[in-house]
């Protein structure tokens, strides 16, 4: 029987490099969620049912950020490539408002360049292993069979 002990020991810890960058991740969204609730409460967003929208889509949007971030620590290869495209989407659509908007893409682009690093890649391969079985190759008619 296995139990959730043994599921947490047969893990990988997360590299120092992976580590750093969830950290970073996790800096980045709390700046941005506490961004998000300033502005809503200071009344300089939008007013009404357009703020009450916004606010939740706000939420929506760090809520899905939140998730890969917490992914990577399992070692998700596809929650890795995620992050990439949510700090280059970041990067693109917030360029030109400088001040904090500018350290948030400066520590989105660090976190995903760290998970790209060479001490980073070998957690986010596939635990089965990156070849495919001796049983699911293509047989060479001839080849002589064991």
């Amino acid at each position: 029987m296995t139990t959730t002990d043994d599921l947490r020991r047969s893990r990988p810890t997360p590299p120092p490099v992976v580590r750093t960058a969830v950290v970073l991740w996790a800096v980045w969204l709390v700046v941005g969620v506490v961004s998000t609730v300033v502005v809503s409460a200071s009344g300089s967003g939008l007013t009404g049912v357009g703020g009450v929208l916004a606010l939740v889509l706000s939420f929506v949007v760090w809520a899905a950020v939140a998730a890969p971030t917490i992914l990577v620590l399992r070692g998700s290869a596809v929650a890795r490539i995620v992050l990439v495209a949510i700090a280059a989407l970041r990067a693109v659509l917030s360029i030109t408002d400088g001040g904090l908007s500018t350290a948030l893409i400066l520590v989105s682009v660090v976190a995903a360049v760290l998970l790209f690093l060479p001490s980073a890649r070998p957690f986010f391969r596939r635990a089965d292993g990156a070849e495919p079985s001796r049983a699911s190759r293509p047989t060479d008619p001839d080849r002589p069979r064991n």
